[in-house]
């Protein structure tokens, strides 16, 4: 090849290119921006109604229906579910992958413009939301005070650590969580002020305008122009108690009217870390910031901030998530690093020459550094995946060096002189080579048609793969040759394992010459293996994307709703002396009175707690967080009448395990009938923890107005609305400055008057006439149960019912659960049932990358045939990608391990790698065939002289694949299939193909030359 000559007679030159190119890797790498996964982007956005005051039904009736159907109208919309819940609605709608998801948000926005004025009145404009991964913490904390005291760590808090966290490049909010705010109370007995003949408003109002500092103009004084401020704010409690409040007995002091305490604000959410009281700290990265960067700057930061910190108080990370990211690519590249040593030794065993084995090992750092430099300009990161298809890719990059330097070898045995072994030998295998890259290449372009989050998640490991091949190429065809015509040195000397070889290749020689005698038989007998091999396939499971290792649980914990804070708190202490038992764990954090997704319109669920459980690091513990789990799972099923979820390996992309969703017009038959689905698929064996999303409804008192009586006082509903609202949450009057700080000040009427539905029936309500009438004198007061929330998919009322999965593979467990429910459940007429979460994309990545694997066969075909300019030698060696199949699923039997999307496309990896051993051996048939010499004795002396770089090729990739497929450190999991599909299919599809594609090759050119024959006779005839 003319790059080859240029390399080998133009080294100065070539020399300053490659480090050239070294530099400008080195530079690209120290550029890349680093994070656990590729940026990910989910086609979803939400919409988000506020309706005060409203019912679930009310709101699903006049917010929720008119929405969906103007969002369902909108192109590239594949579903859109709902939530409706007192007070508010929340409509996502799921778009097509690779929609446009900022024209698609806008697009949401002007078909909202078109029905703004159906909506309520005193509904406020619905806003518009996208789905954004970067939305999620990247750093989590909790800050401790030495005294228990959440006032001063909350102030502490918001004062000092918030702002200095505020400032730190890559951050886009920090959000704080727990403690407590100080409060002025002012305690009001209803009945003692309506004695004195005020009101509550009026007491409000009267507080309000007295504390205050105002503008009075200004004053000419002496040729000067003075401003004039009225100072009347209050600067203590004193001032509040020595208030005069005009009462129809005259001037009262505030103090004589209401009890003052100087407090603290209602607690609807509190923090506790290993039990102790905390206050929590939530940070979130700005979109397309480095994770790991941005980490590193929040951790320097605390470092400079504790040293300014009160004693005592103390910052501990909850959830790190760069800690995570920072073992998994420590874990990848030292997989690499002992890869590539393996890797080098098979060089080393078979060269026996280190000035020989030097040249490859050069090769993989070069090619790795050029691999950064197409990453850098192609938009990659570096992640688990990126690095991961680099750890994939260090046994194929030095497969083409290997090829090249063994056949510049063998000249130089034969006595050729270093610069022409070097040009000689790259251009008689050059071709070759940029076929068999070309093939593994070429696989990879179907993923850019594949969509979906599979795709998001492999396009970059695929690119990675790509380029480090390209790489690869470039260092066979040029550095090589370049380093092989200056340092390459032969030994005449036959080594041990050179003698001990020849024999393996007259074995193989001798094997060979059987084969071909019988070849037919060798054709039949790898047939009975390949229908054989799937025999296992009962025995191998399903799954979407393997569990990852995080050493993080969570669980989330539930009372009965209605349930208040105190009794929230009792269940937490019990789950609490469970956790004390668990030796793994290192922290955990609490937060009582937790929210959910809905929080824009739910607020605070006082039922509820939400556990954030940081484990001990993998090298400290004998357990896997899964098993963790389960044992927190199992222990707290002791505590009554809670419901608890425990979960763990929460990838945090991908669905619940089991999704079952139930529709039809009807929420209490959708109730009963997702009660039934939870009653059967609990017996469905390795299911965990299913539950529906349906909630009962909260207890609540509902206060029917009479009408009648209310107008016959004059009084309307709204007044009496906002003087029961004042009554229970209290009414802000003003706001005391005090040390910097400004403390709310509010009346609340004293709780022994709203405590009970009869103290609540005696509130007076202020009428236009003047006179107080008692509640209960124009409205029916009782206790009740609402509705909770109305779910709705596709317009339909739907109730979703979650499990978990433990010990099984996903396949396995669907099946059976669909045959449960097929055989034991009847639906009525209008309900249907279907299956989502994690089995959906499993069997949407399935079929995409399944077309995939097929349209990748095609394009390898395409190119050897290309190659070969023969379409007859391409369907030779195509035989050697069916037969990966016996390794494929021997090996994941073998493991244990499922088949899932990272097998899937290792499968399609091994599609382009396989082929390469057939070009090599049938590229050098044709080439003896081409200088006159006889097929039998062309493929009897190819295959032996094509041995040791096949062997050598085989070894290296499976040998650098080996530490990935033991899973050796954190967040290899993912990887671990790919390099278990990629390590059995090449075993033993080398094996194979060293004696299948002889055999189909002598009979395919023994018909290929009877057939020529007998055209020839009939021509002569």
């Amino acid at each position: 090849m003319k790059i080859a000559r240029l390399s080998v007679l133009k080294p100065v030159a070539m020399s300053m290119v490659i480090v050239l190119i070294l530099i400008l890797g080195l530079v690209s790498l120290r550029d890349l921006p680093v994070d656990l996964f590729p940026e990910l982007t989910f086609p979803v956005a939400a919409v988000t109604v506020t309706y005060e005051g409203a019912g679930p039904e009310e709101i699903e009736q006049l917010i929720t229906r008119p929405i969906e159907e103007i969002m369902s109208s909108i192109p590239n919309v594949e579903s859109v579910s709902s939530t409706s819940r007192t007070g508010g609605a929340l409509i996502l709608v799921s778009f097509g992958w690779g929609t446009d998801m900022d024209f698609a948000t806008l697009n949401m926005r002007e078909r909202l413009d078109l029905i703004r004025d159906s909506l309520p009145r005193e509904v406020p404009m619905p806003m518009v939301l996208r789905f954004d991964p970067s939305m999620l913490p990247i750093t989590q904390l909790a800050i401790t005070e030495p005294n228990g005291d959440l006032i001063t760590a909350k102030k502490l808090v918001e004062n000092e650590i918030k702002p200095f966290l505020d400032s730190v490049d890559g951050v886009a909010a920090v959000t704080v969580e727990g403690g407590t705010e100080q409060e002025i109370q002012l305690l009001v007995d209803p009945n003692k002020l309506n004695s004195y003949g005020v009101s509550l408003s009026q007491l409000q109002q009267l507080i309000g305008s007295e504390n205050l500092n105002l503008p009075g103009g200004s004053l000419q004084d002496q040729n000067q122009n003075l401003p004039i401020r009225i100072t009347s704010q209050f600067t203590s409690i004193f001032d509040l108690e020595t208030l005069p409040i005009p009462t129809i007995q005259g001037n009262v002091p505030l103090g004589s009217l209401v009890e003052i305490k100087d407090t603290t604000k209602p607690v609807l959410q509190e923090s506790y870390l290993n039990g102790e009281p905390s206050v929590g700290l939530s940070v979130l990265k700005a979109s397309g910031a480095n994770t790991v960067s941005v980490s590193r700057a929040i951790n320097k930061r605390l470092e400079e901030l504790k040293k300014n910190l009160p004693e005592g108080v103390e910052i501990k990370a909850i959830f790190d998530q760069s800690k995570f990211i920072e073992q998994s690519i420590r874990a990848v590249a030292w997989n690499m690093l002992l890869g590539s040593i393996l890797a080098a030794a098979v060089l080393y065993l078979f060269l026996r020459n280190m000035r020989s084995t030097l040249i490859i090992g050069l090769s993989i750092p070069i090619s790795i550094v050029t691999t950064f430099l197409f990453m850098y300009f192609s938009g990659l990161t570096l992640n688990v995946l990126t690095l991961g298809g680099l750890a994939l890719g260090i046994g194929m990059m030095v497969d083409n060096a290997i090829v090249i330097l063994e056949n510049i070898y063998r000249l130089r045995q034969l006595g050729y002189s270093l610069k022409e072994a070097a040009i000689e030998g790259t251009s008689e295998i050059g071709g070759a080579i940029v076929a068999s890259t070309l093939t593994t290449v070429v696989v990879f372009l179907p993923i850019v048609f594949v969509e979906g989050l599979a795709a998001q998640l492999f396009k970059p490991l695929a690119l990675s793969v790509a380029f480090s091949l390209l790489a690869s190429l470039f260092t066979a065809l040029i550095i090589v040759p370049l380093l092989s015509s200056t340092f390459m040195k032969v030994s005449d000397e036959e080594s041990s394992f050179q003698h001990g070889f020849n024999r393996t290749s007259d074995w193989y020689r001798g094997v060979l010459q059987k084969v071909l005698k019988k070849p037919k038989t060798t054709i039949m007998i790898t047939f009975i293996l390949f229908l054989a091999s799937f025999g296992l396939t009962p025995f191998i499971g399903q799954e979407f994307l393997p569990a990852q290792d995080q050493g993080f649980v969570g669980i989330d914990a539930r009372l009965p709703a209605g349930s208040a804070l105190n009794s929230t708190y009792e269940m937490v202490q019990d789950i609490d002396q469970v956790l004390g038992e668990i030796a793994e764990i290192d922290l955990s954090y609490v937060t009582v009175g937790g929210t959910d997704n809905f929080s824009l319109a739910a607020g605070t669920q006082m039922n509820r707690a939400n556990y954030n459980i940081l484990l001990k690091d993998l090298s400290e513990r004998k357990r896997s967080d899964v098993e963790v789990a389960e044992d927190i799972r199992n222990q707290l099923l002791k505590i009554p009448t809670a419901e608890i979820r425990v979960s763990a390996s929460d990838s945090g992309f991908s669905g619940d395990p089991v999704s079952i969703t139930v529709k039809g017009p009807d929420i209490d038959t959708l109730r009963i009938l997702s009660d039934e689905v939870i009653e059967l698929i609990s017996r469905v064996d390795g299911v965990r923890e299913p539950s529906s999303n349906f909630t009962a409804g909260n207890p609540e008192i509902t206060v029917s107005i009479n009408r009648e009586r209310a107008s016959f006082y004059g009084i309307r509903s709204a007044q009496v609305a906002g003087a029961i609202n004042d009554a229970t949450r209290g009414l802000v009057s003003t706001r005391l400055a005090r040390s910097g700080d400004e403390i709310d000040v509010r009346l609340v009427i004293d709780e022994r008057y709203t405590s009970s539905i009869e103290h609540l029936s005696q509130l007076l309500i202020d009428a236009p006439t003047g006179e107080k009438v008692p509640l209960h004198a124009i409205a029916l007061i009782e206790r009740d149960q609402g509705p909770n929330q109305i779910r709705r998919a596709d317009r339909l009322r739907e109730v979703t019912v979650r499990a978990s999965i433990l010990d099984r593979d996903l396949g396995s467990t669907i099946n059976e659960i669909e045959e449960t429910l097929r055989s034991e459940m009847s639906l009525p007429a209008g309900y249907r049932i279907s299956f989502g979460g994690q089995n959906e994309q499993m069997q949407d990545a399935f079929f995409k990358l399944s077309g995939a694997i097929a349209l990748a066969v095609i394009l390898v075909y395409m190119v050897m045939a290309a190659r070969f300019e023969s379409f007859f030698s391409p369907f030779i060696i195509m035989f050697s990608v069916p037969i990966t199949v016996i390794g494929v699923l021997i090996g994941l039997f073998i493991t244990f391990q499922p088949l899932g999307v990272g097998s899937l496309v290792g499968i399609l990896i091994l599609t382009g790698i396989v082929v390469n051993n057939g070009i090599v051996l049938i590229d050098y048939i044709n080439l003896l065939k081409s200088k006159g010499v006889d097929t039998y004795e062309a493929i009897l002396e190819a295959g032996p002289t094509r041995l040791r770089p096949i062997l050598m090729t085989a070894l290296t990739t499976i040998l650098g694949l080996i530490p990935l497929t033991l899973g050796f450190g954190e967040g290899t999991e993912i990887q671990q299939p790919m390099a278990i599909v990629i390590v059995f299919g090449l075993s033993f599809a080398t094996f194979i193909t060293l004696l299948l594609i002889p055999a189909i090759y002598y009979v395919a050119d023994q018909w290929k030359e009877n057939r020529k024959a007998k055209k020839s006779l009939e021509l002569k005839v």
